[in-house]
């Protein structure tokens, strides 16, 4: 079994990823804007985002892939574990060929889908959609090598690969676009640095780890299960995907351009705020897929997502008391002198998300327990009925009350979704002790709330505001004083021990 540090460093390195790509979303924006102009940063981004549309076409088996080697893994199933892992092989090659020839018949379609460019917007937009289209058929064979690694529970390595790529291509566009090289040069870099990061996690998991891949032929009763399962993790990546663009839709179809942004803005934001719940939940599937496989009855599950739960706790409401204390100044800052008095909009938004959502969030790895118990059906289908109900109900209310009235509908249907999940599926269909679970995860908040409002107040009134210093130190000023909070009125002692030990 990994030991703890191998989890804590994969969780850590998650972060330093995620504060990487936010730095690249906030500062590194403007100077590619400058550098390359709107019309040439909108067709680098378009050209990737069209593409990324085309990777969903693994049809949840990368998500998959981790969960069944995990298995193997538990059940110290060798011979099955490289079977498995040669017809995983096999199969992502046919899905990337499969790919690429699509992406083939489509290109001489590009210039009557997007006939709007002029015909040097779609040269390089043809140039940098091949590159784009190769490199992602080229990556699905190596999506397993993630995978192969997550499920012996190895995480610090590939974490520091994935961070020093990250890196590598933040200075690397910064030094490109510096020298004047444009968005071709830029996708180039990316598709560079892919390719060796994928090299350095190739060595390291058939080097280092000792896996092995064998083919034997089609193990089809296997495949069939795997397909079977992925299906529904497929079509939970479908809804996530939608719900992700609905909203701007919708406000696209209801309001005006400027609504749009605001409303692109603080999904922006809010975004972030769901993956700071995954750098942690997402290391944790391995360990719960062997936990289920050794026979863990509810009630140590429901233990299980207490013990994340309660971490997931400390990091989110951490930063929502950021976004609520120091979000506004934050917009202000960001988009203020373009968007103006309406930054508030954006913020009040964002926070009216955040908020209920942390009650969701902090189930983290409710949903590897799902795939572990291979209890997804329900889940997915509420998820789709709330998908449904936040579009038909989401336009009316956009359309009356314009993007804060969308923003109250949004939060009713998550409000909705949240009962539903606990009530039918955490309850009924896994036997989780959901009441348990939010009596231990938000233990004595009554007491540590209301000193946390007090801190953070007093950090806004008393220290100055107006530039990008001066935000930073209220920050850094605020989190010594939440963490504080939280050690010695939330954290218990086996938590305060978990976060010093150094093994």
């Amino acid at each position: 079994m990994a030991k703890v540090s191998e989890i804590r460093s994969g969780a850590l390195l998650n972060y330093a990823n995620l504060l990487l790509r936010i730095g690249v979303d906030f500062f590194m924006v403007p100077l590619m804007l400058l550098c390359l102009g709107k019309s040439e940063f909108a067709i680098y981004t378009l050209a990737g985002a069209v593409v990324a549309r085309l990777a969903l076409c693994d049809f949840g088996l990368t998500a998959s892939a981790t969960k069944f080697l995990s298995e193997y893994r538990a059940r110290q199933d060798a011979e099955g574990e490289s079977g498995f892992l040669g017809n995983l092989l096999a199969l992502y090659s046919g899905i990337g060929l499969l790919v690429l020839l699509g992406g083939l018949a489509f290109y001489p379609f590009l210039g009557q889908v997007f006939n709007h460019f002029t015909g040097q917007e779609l040269g390089i937009f043809r140039v940098l959609y091949l590159m784009t289209l190769l490199n992602t058929a080229l990556m699905f064979p190596a999506r397993s090598l993630g995978g192969i690694s997550a499920a012996q529970q190895r995480f610090r390595v590939p974490g520091v690969i994935a961070t020093v790529a990250s890196a590598c291509n933040i200075i690397g566009t910064f030094v490109l676009l510096k020298l004047g090289f444009r968005s071709i040069a830029l996708t180039a870099l990316t598709i560079g640095v892919g390719v060796l990061s994928l090299l350095c996690h190739a060595v390291y998991c058939f080097g280092v780890l000792g896996a092995r891949a064998r083919w034997r032929g089609w193990n089809v009763p296997v495949l069939r299960t795997l397909v079977a399962f992925s299906l529904w993790v497929f079509l939970s990546q479908l809804i996530n995907v939608m719900n992700a663009g609905t909203g701007n839709f919708l406000v696209a179809l209801t309001q005006g351009t400027e609504e749009v942004t605001l409303y692109t803005n603080s999904l922006k934001v809010y975004g972030y705020y769901f993956l700071a719940a995954g750098c942690l939940a997402g290391v944790y599937l391995p360990k719960v897929v062997e936990m289920v496989v050794a026979g863990a009855d509810a009630a140590a599950q429901t233990d299980a997502m207490i013990g994340v739960g309660r971490w997931l706790v400390m990091i989110l409401v951490g930063v929502l008391c950021c976004a609520l204390f120091f979000g506004r100044e934050f917009f202000s800052l960001w988009v203020g002198e373009t968007l103006g008095p309406a930054t508030d909009t954006c913020w009040l938004i964002a926070v009216m998300l955040m908020l209920p959502q942390t009650l969701s969030l902090v189930q983290g790895i409710g949903w590897h327990l799902s795939q572990a118990r291979h209890c997804l059906r329900r889940r997915v289908l509420i998820a789709a009925f709330n998908s449904m109900l936040f579009l038909l109900g989401g336009y009316v209310a956009c359309r009356w009350y314009g993007i804060v009235g969308l923003a109250v509908w949004a939060v009713f249907t998550m409000f909705t979704q949240l009962f539903m999940l606990n009530v039918l599926h955490y309850k009924q269909e896994l036997g989780l002790d959901i009441r348990r679970f939010y009596r231990s995860t938000f233990s004595r908040w009554w007491f540590w709330a209301p000193l946390l409002a007090l801190a953070g107040g007093a950090v806004a009134c008393i220290l100055p505001s107006g530039n990008w210093w001066l935000w930073g130190l209220r920050v850094l000023v605020f989190l010594p004083l939440y963490g504080g909070i939280m050690w010695a009125f939330y954290a218990n002692e086996d938590e305060r021990k978990a976060f010093l030990r150094r093994d």
